[in-house]
C-alpha cells in the first residue's frame, strides 16, 4: 500500500526533541504531513485536529491509552504505526530505540499490515478494546440480562459486564477473569465484573452474533464506557446491543505477524 499522507499524534508527555526526531525523519519527498495540536505545538508548526485528519498512517507517539483515543477519532480508518513511551504499549510496534531503522522501512514499504476487530455498540459507537456497562454508585449491585442473537444466554448480578475483542481480552477483562482470546479467534467475551456468588463464568461467543445487554435492577443506573470512554447513563430496562463493527483497527508490523 502506497504512503503519501502521514499524520503525527503525540502525548502530551512526549519530549520535543524525540518529536522532532521522528518528524524529520518522515519528512522526505512525496510524504505530506499533518500535526495533531500537541506535536505542532512542540515544534512551532501548522496544526491539524485528529478528527480532521485525512492520512493514509497515523503514527502514534505514546501508550496504549493515545492509541485507543486516536482510532476513535481518525476518520476513514488509516494504518496505525504505534511508537510506545508508555506504561504498557501491548498496542504498539516501535521503541524510541528502534524506531529510526523501522521508520527508513515504513518508508521503502517493506511492513505488514495486521487486521483487529472492533465491536459496534448501539450502531454508533465503536470500540477497538471493551464496552463496559458498569454501576454509577459506588459498590452497588446491578443485575443484568444478557442475549446472543436474540436468546438469553445469562441472567446474574455483579458490579457491571465487560464486553472485549481478542484485543481487549488482555485489559480489563483478562483482570476481571475473563479468557485471553488470541488475535485470530473469531469471537469475543463477555466477563462479567465481581459477580454475586461467582455464579456466572465468562463467556465466548461466536464474532457473527448480537449481544443484548439489559439493565434489569429498578432504581438502579449504569454507566456505559466505551474503550475508556465514558459514552452515557443507563437507567433500568434500557438496552446496550453490540456486534461486530464492519471496520477493522490495522496496523503497521515489522516482525513476523503476530497470531
Amino acid at each position: 500500500m502506497g504512503i503519501s499522507n502521514i499524520g503525527v499524534i503525540t502525548h502530551p508527555r512526549v519530549g520535543d526533541d524525540f518529536a522532532r526526531k521522528v518528524l524529520d525523519r518522515l519528512a522526505v519527498d512525496g510524504i505530506v504531513l499533518s500535526l495533531d495540536p500537541i506535536t505542532a505545538e512542540k515544534i512551532g508548526e501548522e496544526k491539524t485536529d485528529v478528527k480532521d485528519m485525512r492520512v493514509d498512517l497515523a503514527v502514534i507517539i505514546g501508550g496504549d491509552g493515545t492509541i485507543l483515543w486516536a482510532i476513535n477519532e481518525l476518520q476513514k480508518d488509516p494504518l496505525v504505526l504505534g511508537i510506545n513511551v508508555g506504561n504498557v504499549g501491548y498496542l504498539t510496534e516501535l521503541t524510541p530505540e528502534d524506531v529510526m531503522d523501522k521508520l527508513d522501512l515504513l518508508l521503502k514499504g517493506d511492513y505488514e499490515v495486521e487486521e483487529r476487530m472492533k465491536l459496534l455498540v448501539d450502531d454508533r459507537v465503536e470500540a477497538l478494546n471493551e464496552v463496559l456497562v458498569v454501576s454509577a454508585e459506588p459498590a452497588t449491585l446491578l443485575e443484568f440480562g444478557v442475549r446472543l442473537d436474540n436468546l438469553e444466554i445469562a441472567r446474574f448480578r455483579a458490579d457491571g459486564v465487560i464486553v472485549s475483542t481478542p484485543t481487549g481480552s488482555t485489559a480489563y477483562s483478562l483482570s476481571a477473569g475473563g479468557a485471553l482470546l488470541h488475535p485470530k479467534v473469531k469471537g469475543y467475551v463477555i466477563t462479567p465484573v465481581n459477580p454475586f456468588q461467582r455464579k456466572q463464568h465468562p463467556l465466548v461467543v461466536p464474532e457473527d452474533s448480537e449481544t443484548t445487554i439489559e439493565l434489569l435492577r429498578e432504581e438502579r443506573e449504569a454507566c456505559l464506557i466505551v474503550d475508556g470512554r465514558r459514552v452515557k447513563k443507563i437507567g433500568a430496562h434500557q438496552k446496550i446491543s453490540i456486534r461486530k463493527a464492519q471496520h477493522k483497527a490495522r496496523f503497521v508490523r515489522f516482525t513476523q505477524k503476530r497470531g
